[in-house]
C-alpha cells in the first residue's frame, strides 16, 4: 500500500504545497513550468524546469507494484484517480497491471460530481475508451460519516468493493460474485443518486456495477461485470479472478520443475501437481470442467520448453432470474404440467 497521494506523501488536491511547485490536476503527464536562466546559485546559464512532480509521484508509487515476484496482491485500486480526470494514469496503471502483473484485478474509481446523472456516468465511461478485463468499475459513489471531523462525505465505493471482495475470498473463493445480498452489503449512509431498475439496467450495459439500495439492506453491490467490451465469460468478474487465482495456483507449483529432466517423468509430475488444483477448484464451485493436455513436439523440447494448454469451463454466475405466473382452472391437476 504506496502513501496516500504518491510515493511522496503529498495531498495532490492542494492548490499550493510548501514547497511552491504549482499544481494542476489533469490528464497530462505534469507540464513544463517553462524556461529561464541565472547567474547565481544553482541556476547557472540557460535551464529548463522540471515538469510537475505530482503526476510522476503517481505514477511512480503504481510502479512499485509492477514486479509480482516482489509484491503480492491480487487487487489493486487507485482511490484518487479517475477515468475522466486522471485517464493518462489510469491507462498506465491498466498496462502495469495488464502486461506486468498479469495476476490481479484493478478496481478503478469512477468520476463523481454534485448532479452528475446516469447518462452523464456512461457517457464519461465510453470517452475513456478503456476495454480490458483485468478492470472494473462501481457508480454511483456512497455517504461515509468522518466522526471525527462531524461531517458526512461522498467517497468512492472502491473501498467498499475491495473489503466486500476480502470476505469473499474469506467465506468462499474469488471465484464467487461479490455482489449481491450474500457477499455485497455495504457499509454506508445511502448512495448519491438512488437507482431504479431501468438506471441499473443502463449503467450495468455499459459496463457499469451499480451501487443499487433496497429497503431490506441499504445500499448493495449490483453488479459483476469487467469493463471488456466484447462478449466473453472474461467479461465477469468472478471469472477473471477464477483464471487469475488458477493461474497463480499453477504457477506455483510448475516452477518448481524448472531444470529438472525435461523428460516423459517430469510430465506426469507435472500432471500430478496441477491436476489436484484444478479438481480442487471444480470441487468448490469453480469450475464445470477442465482438461490439462501437455505437448511432446521434438523442436519444443530441443528448445528446453515444455508446452500445455489447460481447457476449463468455468461456473458462471446467476444474475437473471426469470418465473412466469400461470393461473390455471380449479379443475387442472399440477401432474398434468
Amino acid at each position: 500500500m504506496a502513501f496516500y497521494g504518491g510515493f511522496d506523501g503529498w495531498d495532490v488536491s492542494r492548490t499550493s504545497r510548501t514547497n511552491t511547485d504549482s499544481w494542476r490536476e489533469n490528464q497530462a503527464a505534469g507540464y513544463n513550468l517553462g524556461y529561464g536562466s541565472g547567474t547565481t546559485g544553482p541556476y547557472v546559464g540557460d535551464f529548463t524546469f522540471n515538469k510537475n512532480t505530482d503526476w510522476y509521484a503517481y505514477y511512480n508509487a503504481i510502479q512499485k507494484f509492477a514486479n509480482p515476484e516482489e509484491v503480492d496482491i491480487n487487487l489493486f485500486a487507485t482511490p484518487g484517480i479517475d477515468y475522466t480526470n486522471n485517464l493518462t494514469l489510469v491507462n498506465d496503471t491498466i498496462e502495469m497491471v495488464e502486461d506486468d502483473r498479469a495476476d490481479s484485478l484493478y478496481i478503478l474509481t469512477s468520476e463523481n460530481y454534485k448532479g452528475q446523472t446516469v447518462d452523464n456516468a456512461v457517457d464519461a465511461l465510453e470517452d475513456s475508451s478503456i476495454s480490458s478485463n483485468y478492470v472494473a468499475t462501481y457508480w454511483p459513489w456512497i455517504q461515509f460519516s468522518d466522526v471525527e471531523n462531524n461531517v458526512r462525505l461522498y467517497i468512492p465505493p472502491t473501498n467498499e468493493v475491495l473489503r466486500n471482495m476480502a470476505i469473499t475470498d474469506n467465506v468462499s473463493f474469488p471465484w464467487f460474485a461479490t455482489a449481491g445480498y450474500n457477499r455485497g452489503i455495504i457499509k454506508a449512509n445511502k448512495v448519491r443518486i438512488n437507482l431504479t431498475q431501468d438506471n441499473r439496467d443502463d449503467l450495468y450495459e455499459a459496463r457499469l456495477n451499480p451501487i443499487a439500495t433496497f429497503t431490506a439492506t441499504g445500499p448493495v453491490i449490483w453488479g459483476n461485470k469487467t469493463l471488456q467490451t466484447a462478449m466473453s465469460a472474461l467479461d465477469r468478474i468472478n471469472v477473471r479472478r477464477l483464471l487469475l487465482r488458477a493461474r497463480k495456483l499453477v504457477s506455483a507449483v510448475a516452477v518448481r520443475l524448472v531444470f529438472e529432466q525435461n523428460d516423459e517423468i517430469v510430465r506426469q509430475e507435472f500432471l500430478s501437481l496441477v491436476n489436484p488444483i484444478l479438481e480442487d477448484i471444480r470441487r468448490d464451485r469453480g469450475l464445470t470442467d477442465f482438461k490439462v493436455v501437455l505437448s511432446n513436439d521434438p523442436e519444443e523440447i530441443d528448445q528446453n520448453k515444455l508446452t500445455g494448454k489447460i481447457y476449463i469451463k468455468p461456473t458462471r454466475s446467476l444474475e437473471f432470474i426469470e418465473i412466469e405466473f400461470n393461473i390455471t382452472p380449479t379443475a387442472t391437476s399440477f401432474d398434468d404440467i
